[in-house]
């Protein structure tokens, strides 16, 4: 009889770490699913914040924000470049405004202009959450304002802020 009682507490031992086992899987996947709308909702209001900042310069200063030597932006930091006002002013966080700290996952945001095109760039490891989030991205924006690429390793985007 002590065989027998034995073998149905091992059987709803392995059903009991099965059924926990399905509930982690699952709830890994949600948190998962979550992370990955979280870094995209927060991407979003970086470009928005990003944009705000670069246009409320070209609205004071008529001209894109240049590098500090008062040249074109060209793959520059954005922390980097300043708005050539009156009284020029850095794009750092100051002047009643902040820059967002970069993602988790992504590279520094740089700003190159070429010609009337003004564009924000970042990158991120393919296979990544984060590349998973950028190709998710794509479809919210037009083709003129988001431009993402791939090689082996990684994935590059580009925000256009005009063109």
């Amino acid at each position: 009889m002590r065989k027998a009682f034995s073998l149905i507490e091992l059987l709803i031992t392995v059903a009991l770490a099965g059924a926990m086992a399905i509930f982690t899987l699952n709830y890994y996947i949600d948190t998962s699913t979550i992370s990955k709308e979280n870094i995209k909702t927060e991407l979003q209001s970086h470009f928005n914040i990003l944009s705000a900042a670069i246009l409320q310069c070209k609205e004071l200063s008529n001209a894109m924000p240049i590098n500090n030597n008062l040249t074109l932006a060209n793959n520059t930091l954005i922390k980097q470049l300043d708005c050539n006002t009156s009284t020029p002013y850095a794009l750092d966080g100051g002047k009643g405004y902040f820059m967002p700290v970069i993602i988790n996952g992504f590279t520094d945001y740089k700003a190159t202009q070429n010609g009337t095109e003004f564009y924000i760039s970042t990158t991120a490891k393919i296979n990544s959450n984060n590349d998973e989030v950028l190709q998710d991205l794509n479809s919210s924006y037009s083709t003129n304002q988001y431009v993402l690429t791939h090689d082996a390793t990684t994935a590059y985007l580009n925000f256009y802020i005009s063109r």
